[in-house]
């Protein structure tokens, strides 16, 4: 008999995934920067010399290696597997020799090739770009699933949820006979062990998940250790930040703040996790449109970005043409970290990495050579 796994639908619709859907909304919907009120923050004050709030120019953060770190090899699955996902439909797992996984960050790719699974992925999505993946035939046009790509690539599995579609192509495949499975994906760094159990669960190796939530819990812990280290312990010393969403092309220009519903954005999340202010945040600014007083009002000491948005405007010259973005502290000392789109909001277990890369970028230290203790 299969083994039953049942997997609970989620309480909230918020997730992950309904962020980056929200991002690629933003992205191809052309909306231009305006101007208008925005909230109102106390003065920033003097910054001294020796904080972190004082240094400038510009800094891209590179992870220490373009590729995933595999558990094994030689993974074993121990098949069939039964399987309810998100939707609540229950798929029989036989063959997992020709997988899909295809999400909008690129976190379920990066757990099926951190349980060794690897050779068997046959194609993926716009965000999975690390090095093993890279050259593989890409299923996806403008953020859309191609069907026709998709049954090319003869699947015996694909892994996907929410953050990509449309969800009639993802029908279209399952009608086809090819079992998808729905994933609840993680939307704090708390639910990325959840997610890569439920992964490695669905591929028939629960053992070898359980040993690396293990390695990922290990590694963000001690990734954390280092980032507390040396983050500053006044509160006047850290670095305020904001993120900002953009696409010159298109003429979009966000600034990325609180969710709709009040709770803390996935930019927010990341900044507070680094030890910073997420002004926008406390400001209970609601992600959107960028506004030049607003922004200025704000006053961040750094701009957070995606590293093609950073170029779609021009790079860090063509950043400080639009309004308001060179009259802020960042804008001043011209204090940009961007990191590729790939790789910021990828929750999974590539993230202990991100938090480092950015961790270094923003306050200019090695964290290896950092005492955690």
């Amino acid at each position: 008999m299969p083994k039953l796994i049942r997997f609970e639908r989620a309480a909230s619709p918020r997730s992950w995934g309904v962020f980056v859907a929200a991002v690629l909304v933003v992205a191809l919907s052309g909306c231009g920067l305006i101007v208008g009120d925005g909230p109102s923050v106390a003065d920033a004050g003097q910054v001294s010399a020796e904080s972190p709030r004082s240094i400038t120019g510009h800094d891209t953060a590179v992870l220490a290696s373009g590729d995933i770190e595999a558990i094994t090899e030689d993974p074993q699955p121990q098949l069939p597997v039964e399987f309810t996902g998100l939707d609540d439909v229950s798929v029989t797992v036989t063959d997992t020799s020709r997988i899909l996984a295809l999400d909008g960050t690129g976190s379920l790719a990066s757990i099926v090739f951190g349980l060794g699974f690897g050779p068997n992925v046959v194609g993926r999505d716009l965000t999975t770009g690390f090095d093993s993946a890279k050259d593989l035939p890409l299923v996806m046009t403008n953020h859309t699933l191609n069907a026709e790509s998709i049954l090319e690539l003869n699947p015996t599995l694909v892994l996907t949820d929410y953050s990509v579609g449309p969800y009639d192509v993802q029908m279209q495949i399952r009608n086809a006979g090819i079992p998808v499975i729905f994933f609840n994906p993680a939307d704090d760094m708390e639910s990325i062990p959840r997610l890569i159990g439920d992964v490695a669960t669905a591929l028939g190796v629960p053992d070898l998940g359980a040993q690396y939530v293990a390695d990922f819990e290990r590694r963000l812990d001690d990734t954390l250790a280092r980032i507390k280290a040396v983050v500053p312990q006044a509160e006047e010393d850290k670095v305020r930040m904001v993120f900002l969403y953009m696409r010159g092309r298109a003429g979009v220009y966000h600034l990325f703040g609180n969710n709709p519903d009040g709770t803390r954005g996935a930019a927010g999340v990341i900044i507070e996790t680094l030890g910073g202010i997420d002004v926008a945040g406390e400001e209970d600014w609601v992600s959107g449109a960028l506004t030049a007083e607003g922004l200025m009002r704000l006053e961040p000491d750094l701009y957070l970005m995606l590293t093609l948005g950073l170029e779609s405007v021009g790079g860090v010259e063509g950043l400080m043409t639009i309004p308001g973005l060179p009259l802020t502290p960042a804008g001043e000392r011209q204090r940009v970290v961007d990191m590729s789109d790939y790789e910021m909001f990828t929750w999974g277990p590539r993230t202990p990495e991100v938090l480092t890369a950015l961790a270094e970028s923003i306050y200019h230290v090695d964290l290896s050579k950092v005492d955690p203790a």
